[in-house]
């Protein structure tokens, strides 16, 4: 193949590329890009977190973006039916699509040298890209919430574990206490303490232990009312949402002027390709 049929191909193709792209980009409707901003902490603070944690940070991102929050989304906004008649054929979208569009259009991260995260959302409707935004981080604020609640529900099923298994040893040292008091003989009224500790110390001894463990059974039940209260209380969120997102004025893009400009670079490069394999046609012939 001649050199100049090559370089006519060449020139062709490129110049079709940029002109393909720069009417893309004059033709594609406009994108708008709507964001809301919050603040997310661990749910269990070290006393030296700094808010610096990258693994913290990473994970979160990768929560949001995840299908256990998205699902909420596509859930709380009937996002599957409506998209189903916008991009589909009328008939709802899977969960699973409807997901899969959303994680395309979402972007996350941080804002510098603070311990705010933006979460954006992008669509051809300024309202519907500040709607699910939103949607997404409330999903993700009520995510953290219902870990808190089931961190505080297990911490409640330990300890009525525990205070089961502490009431069985208090009934056994309570029967092995009135075995000691009839093997030692010990009256009744009982003595005070003071003759109960020089007359029967070992009966005086296990009395003791036995009281120190129902006054701890006590601040057990105590602690296990207070948690049971607190899950009833409602719970102030790990996660903060500082600005709410609001549809925005103004398009992201595309870029109409770039797309102007590589429609007319194009031409060029088109033209001379064609000219060129016009050539080596009449030449050849």
């Amino acid at each position: 193949m001649p050199i100049q049929k090559i370089l006519g191909f060449a020139l062709l193709v490129a110049g079709l590329a940029l002109c393909g792209a720069g009417q893309w980009l004059l033709l594609s409707p406009p994108q708008y890009q709507a964001t809301a901003r919050i603040t997310a902490e661990p749910d269990s603070i070290p006393p030296m977190w700094d808010g610096n944690d990258p693994y913290f940070i990473q994970t979160e991102y990768e929560i949001i973006q995840s299908p256990s929050i998205l699902s909420n989304v596509v859930e709380s906004l009937n996002l599957n039916v409506e998209w189903g008649k916008k991009y589909g054929d009328g008939s709802p979208l899977e969960i699973a699509k409807a997901i899969k569009l959303l994680q395309g259009r979402i972007k996350v991260e941080p804002v510098h040298n603070t311990r705010l995260i933006e979460i954006s959302f992008s669509s051809e409707d300024p309202n519907e890209a500040a709607r699910i935004a939103n949607a997404i981080a409330k999903a993700y604020q009520d995510y953290r919430m219902e870990l808190q609640v089931q961190r505080i529900r297990g911490g409640i099923q330990v300890l009525m574990d525990y205070y089961q298994k502490d009431a069985q040893d208090i009934n056994a040292n309570q029967e092995s206490l009135d075995q000691l008091r009839k093997q030692l003989n010990v009256p009744t009224p009982e003595p005070d303490d003071e003759l109960l500790k020089s007359n029967y110390p070992a009966y005086y001894q296990a009395k003791q232990n036995l009281q120190k463990k129902i006054d701890f059974h006590k601040l057990l039940h105590a602690e296990i009312e207070q948690k049971k209260i607190d899950l009833a209380i409602p719970k102030t969120s790990d996660v903060q949402i500082v600005d709410a997102a609001e549809p925005p004025k103004f398009p992201i893009g595309p870029d109409r002027p770039l797309g102007a400009v590589l429609l007319v670079i194009g031409l060029f490069p088109t033209v001379g390709g064609f000219l060129f394999l016009k050539s080596s046609r009449l030449s050849s012939a």
